[in-house]
């Protein structure tokens, strides 16, 4: 057997092979992430095969969205390719060397030798559907992200043009509403709201709250707005402006991103769901990270995939979960499992007797939640694996 590794790079993959006995076939070769540098590594392992009549497996780091195109190119072309976290070549090199080097000419060897040293090795594939599930879930997020972002700014800016109107409105959120958007977009500060003429004030208040708020609601306004101490400020205006509008065009999208989940969701129709407390966005996190539950022998596994299991200290006879989770794995799949947990006790009666119980012998509330997660991670991958739905009376508390 030939095993190739391949580290990546933005332009550039390094590669490196090596036999079945440590023996060196290809030291260094450098190749462009381009379609000739494609044809050029098929081409190296095609006159490789030929010469030694050895089969041949590969293994690359997956460095995010560089590694997608040639990992796909090679499954593609029907070499078995394996995907390795980073963090588990970097633990194999300091367990093989005690020389703190790294380059991508020796990263590739490394790889190599880690391929040809599993013995148990995971493929990581996932159907064409998966994939795009779990594209259209990370764009879901950043998306979500800058929204999230453009709302804290907007609320800087209010506190610094109009500090009084948060706690004149109903509730903390009530300053997303789209009434209060309209009405800061007509008038982006204390002084000019203090000004603003009564009846079209009223009338732009009725209209985008669809009459929750009329007359009295604008005159309480004004007088709040003319006692304002709030700055007047022509840039912070402008900015609130145009960070009312990027929180709306964000919405807009996120909404757009979440449709699009949807339908990718129902396409899938996953057992996952009939788990309670497991809509489409936190199944689709999971089954996008998930990808293939094939690819998980035992629910611990998938649990360790997720870097959701503590950590564990061993000196000599003495061993202790240290409490701590590793937080190695996919930091999208720990979340979604946290939450789904969470979730999952609420509207579970077997999984809120399970924290209960939890509870009652003295755990914390994130130690008593992560039981709770080992026990859905056990649930999910049975659902997953029988194709059969969770069924709320089948479920033992221990």
């Amino acid at each position: 057997m030939l095993y190739v590794g391949i580290d990546i790079a933005k332009y550039k993959h390094d590669i490196a092979v090596i036999d079945s006995e440590g023996t060196i076939f290809v030291r260094h070769l450098q190749i462009q992430n381009t379609r000739e540098g494609f044809t050029q590594l098929q081409a190296t392992l095609t006159n490789l095969q030929k010469s030694t009549g050895e089969d041949i497996q590969l293994a690359l780091e997956d460095t995010g969205h560089y590694c997608f195109n040639i990992l796909r190119f090679l499954r593609t072309q029907g070499y078995p390719t394996y995907s390795y976290n980073p963090l588990l070549i970097k633990e194999f090199a300091k367990h093989h060397s005690l020389r703190k080097t790294k380059t991508d000419k020796k990263d590739a060897m490394t790889i190599a030798r880690k391929l040809r040293a599993d013995i148990d090795k995971q493929l990581f594939e996932a159907q064409t559907i998966m994939i795009e599930l779990k594209y259209a879930t990370r764009h879901a997020k950043r998306v979500k992200e800058n929204c999230i972002r453009q709302k804290v700014s907007y609320t800087r800016l209010l506190d610094i043009l109009f500090p009084e109107l948060a706690s004149f409105l109903s509730s903390p959120t009530a300053k997303h509403d789209a009434y209060v958007y309209e009405l800061l977009k007509e008038f982006p500060s204390a002084s000019k709201l203090a000004t603003a003429h009564l009846t079209k004030l009223t009338n732009l208040i009725s209209t985008h709250s669809r009459g929750r708020f009329g007359k009295e609601h604008a005159i309480q306004l004004k007088r709040l707005a003319y006692d304002s101490i709030g700055t007047i400020s022509p840039a912070l205006e402008f900015e609130l402006l145009q960070t009312i509008n990027a929180i709306e065009y964000f919405s807009a999208m996120r909404k757009a991103a979440d449709n699009e989940i949807q339908k990718l969701m129902k396409e899938i129709d996953s057992p996952l769901l009939s788990i309670p407390g497991i809509g489409n966005n936190l199944g689709s996190i999971l089954l996008a990270e998930i990808r293939d539950i094939r690819n998980f022998k035992s629910p611990s596994q998938l649990l360790a995939y997720a870097g959701a299991e503590p950590s564990i200290s061993t000196s000599g006879t003495h061993q202790t979960e240290t409490g701590h989770m590793v937080k190695r794995g996919s930091s999208q799949l720990r979340w979604a499992l946290h939450e789904a947990a969470r979730l999952c006790a609420i509207w579970s009666p077997s999984m809120r007797q399970y924290l209960d119980k939890k509870l009652s012998e003295g755990k914390h509330f994130n130690v008593a939640l992560s039981h709770v997660v080992k026990k859905l991670v056990r649930i999910i991958f049975r659902v997953l694996k029988t194709g059969e739905p969770f069924e709320e009376d089948k479920m033992i508390v221990n």
